[in-house]
């Protein structure tokens, strides 16, 4: 199946998936044999409109029913562009479903791409993996700041020393050398450095 993308003048990326239940068909036939009418040219139904099949079947597809479609895939997706993209919308397309990352971890950099259909963009993925770096790392500095202070309130100056250390380890897992060379997203979230684990 087909989903429609398109950039938003925001800069985002929308995905629209059309509803299967939503395309025109004449007819459908169950597993029994059993003939649904749905559109115009089903016998004994002649001049009656085509329509969506969740018109007669709330859910599709369903198991080993067959419909005869009233529009090809492309119109189908064609019509619900229509109705459903944004004036707006830059650059819509069709692409096959499978071209969509399922993995929505990097959701806000994903963008149009040519042959593709959509692609991460690595420099926004990084700068979203490094906002879940410092969300990992925010509780362990403030735990750190809890004990610097009780060193300073105790004039344990080593102890000051090492956890003034310990945090500049924590601020340093930013330069991490993987995260800029991560070329997929995979990569990328692998990099996690043990001091956040």
């Amino acid at each position: 199946m087909k989903v429609i993308v398109y950039t938003r003048p925001d800069g985002g990326l929308s995905v629209c998936v059309p509803v299967e239940g939503w395309r025109l068909a004449f007819w459908i036939t169950l597993v029994d044999g059993t003939v649904l009418p749905v559109g115009a040219n089903t016998p004994g139904f002649e001049g009656k409109p085509q329509q969506p099949i969740d018109t007669i079947l709330r859910k599709w597809p369903v198991t080993g029913a067959v419909a005869k479609w009233a529009e090809t895939e492309d119109e189908f997706v064609a019509r619900v562009a229509a109705k459903s993209v944004p004036a707006d919308a830059i650059n819509p397309k069709f692409v096959e479903a499978a071209a969509i990352p399922t993995d929505r971890i990097f959701r806000n950099a994903w963008e149009a791409s040519g042959a593709a259909g959509v692609q991460v963009n690595m420099p926004k993925a990084r700068e979203i993996h490094k906002t879940k770096l410092r969300e990992l790392r925010a509780p362990k500095m403030a735990a750190l700041d809890v004990d610097y202070m009780r060193a300073d309130e105790a004039g344990d100056a080593a102890a000051k020393a090492d956890i003034a250390a310990r945090k500049q380890a924590l601020r340093d897992v930013m330069k991490d050398v993987r995260i800029e060379s991560a070329t997929t997203p995979d990569k990328l979230k692998a990099v996690i450095p043990d001091i956040l684990k």
